[in-house]
């Protein structure tokens, strides 16, 4: 590794989503497997992923921690144990679940009955399905089921 602090992104130019300002200029970060640095906000394939791998981390640890949850501390959901099996997904992959969730709770704080303590969850009923999805906030949730 070398010395260097700043300079230009080393990494994959013709297939960074930044081709206009790329090669990026500034700090380097820590050599990735490939041996490349990249500056923060790098736009190649690599440091997309890594990016998106560290947030969803993130995020379940987060909602594993909100959730109670003890046990192994791992990356894997299918480890922590407990009562539910859980999948905890972030990103813009569930962007519109989430604006589905604030207009119905929206439309539902609207007709709320003045006293009413009751914690919102959005019921999902698709097309040909029998079944449907719950979707309601995290420390609703913990509230409810004391996790």
């Amino acid at each position: 590794m070398t010395d260097e602090r700043k300079g230009d992104c080393q990494g994959r130019r013709d297939r960074c989503t930044h081709a206009a300002a790329c090669p990026k200029f500034g700090t380097l970060g820590r050599a990735g497997r490939d041996g490349k640095r990249r500056v923060k906000g790098c736009g190649d394939p690599v440091a997309r992923g890594k990016r998106n791998r560290a947030k969803g981390d993130s995020k379940a640890r987060r909602a594993r921690k909100q959730l109670g949850i003890a046990g192994a501390n791992t990356r894997h959901e299918e480890l922590w144990g407990g009562d539910l099996r859980l999948e905890v997904k972030a990103g813009a992959q569930v962007q519109p679940i989430v604006t589905r969730y604030l207009a119905a709770e929206q439309q539902s704080q609207q007709q709320r009955a003045i006293g009413d303590p009751r914690p919102f969850a959005l019921i999902a009923m698709p097309d040909d399905w029998s079944d449907g999805l719950v979707v309601m906030r995290l420390s609703k949730f913990r509230e409810l089921f004391g996790c």
